[in-house]
Protein backbone atom coordinates (compact mmCIF):
# COMPACT_ATOMS: atom_id res chain seq x y z
CA UNK A 1 0.00 0.00 0.00
CA UNK A 2 1.15 3.28 -0.90
CA UNK A 3 1.49 6.05 1.73
CA UNK A 4 1.73 9.85 1.03
CA UNK A 5 4.19 11.74 2.93
CA UNK A 6 1.63 14.31 3.91
CA UNK A 7 1.25 15.69 7.28
CA UNK A 8 -2.62 13.69 7.61
CA UNK A 9 -0.51 10.30 7.02
CA UNK A 10 1.83 11.01 9.60
CA UNK A 11 1.76 8.80 13.09
CA UNK A 12 1.55 10.25 16.34
CA UNK A 13 5.11 9.06 16.81
CA UNK A 14 6.81 10.60 13.70
CA UNK A 15 4.53 13.72 14.20
CA UNK A 16 6.33 14.10 17.73
CA UNK A 17 9.75 12.66 16.36
CA UNK A 18 9.11 15.12 13.72
CA UNK A 19 8.62 18.59 16.76
CA UNK A 20 11.59 17.46 18.81
CA UNK A 21 13.82 17.92 15.87
CA UNK A 22 12.34 20.93 14.61
CA UNK A 23 12.95 21.99 18.29
CA UNK A 24 16.16 20.74 18.59
CA UNK A 25 17.45 23.12 15.44
CA UNK A 26 15.95 25.74 16.76
CA UNK A 27 16.84 25.80 20.07
CA UNK A 28 20.54 25.64 19.23
CA UNK A 29 20.05 28.30 16.97
CA UNK A 30 19.05 30.67 19.84
CA UNK A 31 15.64 29.31 20.89
CA UNK A 32 16.24 28.91 24.58
CA UNK A 33 16.29 33.22 24.83
CA UNK A 34 13.56 33.01 22.25
CA UNK A 35 10.06 34.29 23.53
CA UNK A 36 8.27 32.74 20.63
CA UNK A 37 9.86 29.21 20.59
CA UNK A 38 6.68 27.57 19.85
CA UNK A 39 5.77 29.20 16.46
CA UNK A 40 9.93 29.38 15.47
CA UNK A 41 9.02 25.18 16.39
CA UNK A 42 5.82 24.79 14.12
CA UNK A 43 7.55 26.67 11.38
CA UNK A 44 10.91 24.69 11.32
CA UNK A 45 8.57 21.61 11.38
CA UNK A 46 6.07 22.60 8.60
CA UNK A 47 3.56 21.90 10.99
CA UNK A 48 0.26 24.09 12.23
CA UNK A 49 0.36 25.56 16.50
CA UNK A 50 -2.82 23.46 16.91
CA UNK A 51 -1.04 20.18 15.47
CA UNK A 52 2.06 20.93 17.21
CA UNK A 53 -0.07 21.50 20.60
CA UNK A 54 -1.79 18.29 20.02
CA UNK A 55 1.31 16.32 19.66
CA UNK A 56 3.74 18.11 21.74
CA UNK A 57 2.52 19.90 24.06
CA UNK A 58 3.78 22.97 25.50
CA UNK A 59 6.99 24.12 25.67
CA UNK A 60 8.15 23.15 29.06
CA UNK A 61 6.66 19.16 27.32
CA UNK A 62 8.86 19.50 24.66
CA UNK A 63 11.72 20.35 26.41
CA UNK A 64 10.86 17.69 29.04
CA UNK A 65 10.99 15.24 26.12
CA UNK A 66 13.85 16.41 24.23
CA UNK A 67 16.07 15.87 27.23
CA UNK A 68 14.17 12.45 27.67
CA UNK A 69 15.49 11.48 23.96
CA UNK A 70 18.86 13.09 24.03
CA UNK A 71 19.54 11.48 27.75
CA UNK A 72 18.85 7.85 26.07
CA UNK A 73 21.45 8.46 23.39
CA UNK A 74 23.24 9.17 25.56
CA UNK A 75 22.82 6.01 27.45
CA UNK A 76 23.24 4.15 24.33
CA UNK A 77 26.81 6.29 23.15
CA UNK A 78 28.16 5.03 26.49
CA UNK A 79 26.91 1.17 26.82
CA UNK A 80 29.10 -0.41 24.89
CA UNK A 81 32.34 0.91 27.50
CA UNK A 82 30.62 -0.51 30.20
CA UNK A 83 30.33 -4.41 28.40
CA UNK A 84 34.12 -5.08 29.40
CA UNK A 85 35.49 -3.44 32.50
CA UNK A 86 38.98 -3.03 33.41
CA UNK A 87 39.98 -1.54 36.88
CA UNK A 88 42.43 0.27 35.77
CA UNK A 89 43.65 4.18 35.52
CA UNK A 90 43.38 3.98 31.63
CA UNK A 91 40.19 1.82 31.23
CA UNK A 92 38.46 5.27 33.58
CA UNK A 93 40.48 7.43 32.19
CA UNK A 94 39.09 6.24 28.44
CA UNK A 95 35.78 6.34 30.44
CA UNK A 96 35.90 9.84 31.45
CA UNK A 97 37.02 11.17 28.06
CA UNK A 98 34.07 9.68 26.18
CA UNK A 99 31.86 10.94 28.74
CA UNK A 100 33.64 14.56 28.78
CA UNK A 101 33.93 14.62 25.10
CA UNK A 102 30.33 13.56 23.99
CA UNK A 103 28.86 15.93 26.49
CA UNK A 104 31.14 19.22 25.72
CA UNK A 105 30.37 18.76 21.71
CA UNK A 106 26.92 18.25 22.17
CA UNK A 107 24.80 21.16 19.99
CA UNK A 108 22.04 21.35 22.73
CA UNK A 109 23.86 21.45 25.73
CA UNK A 110 26.23 24.29 23.77
CA UNK A 111 23.54 26.21 23.10
CA UNK A 112 22.35 26.11 26.28
CA UNK A 113 25.08 27.16 28.49
CA UNK A 114 25.98 29.86 25.23
CA UNK A 115 21.85 31.48 25.76
CA UNK A 116 20.96 30.47 29.47
CA UNK A 117 23.39 29.71 31.96
CA UNK A 118 21.65 31.02 34.57
CA UNK A 119 18.84 28.14 33.83
CA UNK A 120 21.43 25.11 32.57
CA UNK A 121 23.98 25.39 35.06
CA UNK A 122 21.75 24.51 38.50
CA UNK A 123 20.20 21.70 36.37
CA UNK A 124 23.41 20.05 36.63
CA UNK A 125 25.14 21.61 39.65
CA UNK A 126 22.88 22.63 42.33
CA UNK A 127 19.70 20.12 41.24
CA UNK A 128 22.05 17.37 39.99
CA UNK A 129 20.77 14.91 42.00
CA UNK A 130 17.65 14.15 39.37
CA UNK A 131 20.42 13.44 36.75
CA UNK A 132 22.99 11.47 39.09
CA UNK A 133 20.17 9.42 39.88
CA UNK A 134 19.30 8.46 36.46
CA UNK A 135 22.70 7.70 35.91
CA UNK A 136 23.21 5.64 38.60
CA UNK A 137 19.65 3.43 37.96
CA UNK A 138 21.67 3.20 34.43
CA UNK A 139 24.48 1.99 35.73
CA UNK A 140 23.92 -0.12 38.83
CA UNK A 141 22.98 -2.81 37.40
CA UNK A 142 25.74 -3.60 34.90
CA UNK A 143 28.46 -3.01 37.27
CA UNK A 144 26.89 -4.89 40.09
CA UNK A 145 26.97 -8.06 37.33
CA UNK A 146 30.74 -7.07 36.57
CA UNK A 147 31.33 -7.15 41.01
CA UNK A 148 29.75 -10.24 41.12
CA UNK A 149 32.24 -11.93 38.26
CA UNK A 150 35.27 -10.38 39.76
CA UNK A 151 36.16 -8.45 37.34
CA UNK A 152 36.06 -5.09 39.31
CA UNK A 153 36.00 -4.40 42.93
CA UNK A 154 33.46 -4.38 45.56
CA UNK A 155 33.24 -0.69 45.59
CA UNK A 156 30.71 1.44 46.61
CA UNK A 157 28.39 2.11 43.30
CA UNK A 158 26.51 5.17 44.45
CA UNK A 159 30.30 7.05 45.57
CA UNK A 160 31.37 5.62 42.20
CA UNK A 161 28.84 7.56 39.89
CA UNK A 162 28.96 10.71 42.31
CA UNK A 163 32.42 11.04 42.19
CA UNK A 164 32.71 10.54 38.60
CA UNK A 165 29.68 13.04 38.02
CA UNK A 166 31.42 15.79 39.65
CA UNK A 167 34.38 14.98 37.84
CA UNK A 168 32.58 15.29 34.33
CA UNK A 169 30.56 18.52 35.08
CA UNK A 170 33.49 19.96 36.11
CA UNK A 171 35.21 19.17 33.17
CA UNK A 172 32.42 20.04 30.63
CA UNK A 173 31.39 23.69 32.69
CA UNK A 174 34.67 25.28 34.37
CA UNK A 175 36.98 27.03 32.52
CA UNK A 176 40.61 27.03 33.33
CA UNK A 177 43.59 27.43 31.34
CA UNK A 178 43.43 23.79 30.06
CA UNK A 179 42.13 23.07 26.89
CA UNK A 180 39.88 20.07 27.09
CA UNK A 181 38.29 20.37 23.51
CA UNK A 182 41.80 18.87 22.78
CA UNK A 183 41.08 14.88 23.64
CA UNK A 184 45.24 14.67 24.37
CA UNK A 185 44.78 17.26 26.56
CA UNK A 186 41.76 15.87 28.38
CA UNK A 187 42.73 12.66 28.29
CA UNK A 188 46.72 13.71 29.81
CA UNK A 189 44.72 15.42 32.32
CA UNK A 190 42.56 12.92 33.75
CA UNK A 191 45.06 10.43 33.64
CA UNK A 192 47.25 12.29 36.12
CA UNK A 193 44.65 13.60 38.16
CA UNK A 194 43.17 9.93 38.66
CA UNK A 195 46.19 8.39 39.76
CA UNK A 196 46.01 11.50 42.13
CA UNK A 197 42.75 10.62 43.59
CA UNK A 198 42.98 6.72 43.15
CA UNK A 199 46.83 6.03 44.45
CA UNK A 200 47.06 3.58 41.08
CA UNK A 201 50.42 4.53 38.97
CA UNK A 202 49.88 6.32 35.99
CA UNK A 203 50.52 5.14 32.43
CA UNK A 204 53.56 6.30 30.65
Amino acid sequence: MCVTEGPSRRTPEEFRALILDAAGECLVEGGFASGRLLSAIARKAGISRPTLYKYGGTVDDIKEALVERELAAFIGHISPAFEEIAWTPDYLTDLLVLVIDYARRHPLLSAALRDVPELILPVFTLHARVQVDRIEEFVTPVLQGHIEAGRMPDVDIAVLVDALYRVVISAVIVDTRHDFDDPEVLRAYLRTALAFLTGLPAAR
